[in-house]
């Protein structure tokens, strides 16, 4: 029976650590790695929320560099698994369990930002800030984020209201100038896209979920989008809302100053953080995409062949020709298959492809060239090159 019962206790605690294994590897905690050797605070724009469609002129971070870092293992907690977190308390404690009240770390940030004195109710410390300015290649700006505080639900509708802020500065489409625009403002929730926007600034007060203490001013038509966090055991914040975009049409090649802040109002006690989306920061262009079966990326007479394709950030909301030629030694449609001249991407589509197929001629001509010179967008054109060998 000893020996019974010992076996059973065996089983018991295997089940257990295969329990434990498995559990871990389905939900993944969320991480925050500090500024230090690996990152400084440019770096984490530069390195990690930049993506494709914008050209960075001038950067700059105002701020405690303890209120900054990068994220990961985010998507559970948040909605999105890694980008960087501007924070007003310290960046690192967003990733320990809620404490249903606590604080998150005080920070030795400035206590004044035009743009945010504009719309907190109360006065401001531990600013965090960066300004990025940019030149767009396209004319839509967009990235992703969620907007997380410990000063949910309990001080939602009080003067202690943190506050946060994207504010576009360069030349309006529609005339003028963008003169400090917030353009983090709540979706319209009719609009499951979530690219059509109020007029209303994401805010604790604009955006909550009718908390203990409900006092005038505040907002509630928006609670779809507030997520309560109470006994979390992975990410501290009482409350953070849902995945949000970031928006503003702009003029391609035009230089736009964008500055990116949060801060404590009203006192330091209660933190707020803004998680910014990894490489979702950018206009889009058309990426080119030449891709073939051989380790050297060339193609061979009547053997191995590639696939030319072109592909747009976003579904085409009407047919999208490509401005694009050939170019190189070889011919269109003599050395190789011929590649229309007028491929286009067609509406509710994202991308279009062709098959570069080289036949067997029977001479002898060493290595030739296909170029495809290509408008990637308004300001900027590329050419991409493939190459074919002789069988």
């Amino acid at each position: 029976m000893k020996n019974q019962s010992s076996n059973k206790l065996l089983l018991h605690l295997f089940a257990g650590m295969f329990f434990i294994t498995i559990s871990t590897s389905v939900f993944a905690q969320i991480e925050v790695e500090p500024t230090g050797p690996l990152f400084s605070p440019e770096s984490l724009i530069t390195n990690v929320f930049l993506g494709d469609g914008v050209e960075v002129t001038n950067l700059t971070y105002v701020g405690s560099e303890q209120a900054v870092g990068y994220f990961t293992n985010g998507f559970d907690d948040i909605g999105i698994d890694r980008g960087i977190i501007i924070s007003s308390g310290l960046a690192t404690t967003a990733a320990t369990a809620n404490n249903a009240g606590g604080t998150t770390g005080n920070t030795t940030g400035p206590g004044t930002d035009v743009d945010l004195d504009a719309i907190a109710t109360n006065g401001l410390e531990d600013i965090s800030k960066y300004e990025i300015t940019f030149i767009p290649t396209s004319d839509t700006l967009q990235f992703k984020y969620v907007f997380a505080s410990e000063e949910y639900p309990e001080w939602a509708c009080s003067g202690f209201n943190d506050v946060f802020g994207f504010f576009i500065t360069g030349p309006n489409p529609s005339g003028g100038m963008y003169n400090g625009e917030n353009v983090a403002l709540v979706p319209d929730p009719a609009d499951p896209t979530g690219t059509t926007f109020t007029n209303t600034p994401v805010t604790i007060n604009n955006v909550n979920g009718n908390g203990p203490n409900p006092g005038a001013g505040c907002n509630f038509d928006y609670g779809v989008y507030y997520n309560d966090n109470a006994g979390s055991m992975t990410l501290t914040y009482d409350a953070y809302l849902d995945v949000f975009i970031a928006q503003a049409i702009v003029v391609p090649c035009e230089e736009y100053t964008i500055k990116l802040a949060v801060a404590d109002s009203g006192d330091g006690n209660f933190d707020t953080s803004v998680f910014l989306e990894a490489k979702s920061f950018g206009t889009g262009a058309l990426e080119v995409e030449i891709a073939s079966i051989s380790l050297d990326g060339t193609i061979t007479e009547d053997c191995a062949q590639a696939v030319l394709t072109f592909e747009l950030p976003n579904i085409a909301e009407a047919d999208t020709p490509i401005d694009y030629t050939i170019i190189g030694t070889a011919e269109n449609g003599v050395d190789y298959q011929d590649i229309p001249l007028d491929l286009f991407i067609a509406q509710g589509d994202t991308a279009v492809s062709v098959d570069v197929i080289a036949w067997e001629d029977g001479i002898v001509e060493g290595v030739e060239s296909i170029g495809i010179d290509v408008q990637r967008d308004p300001c900027n054109r590329d050419t991409f090159w493939l190459f074919i060998r002789d069988n």
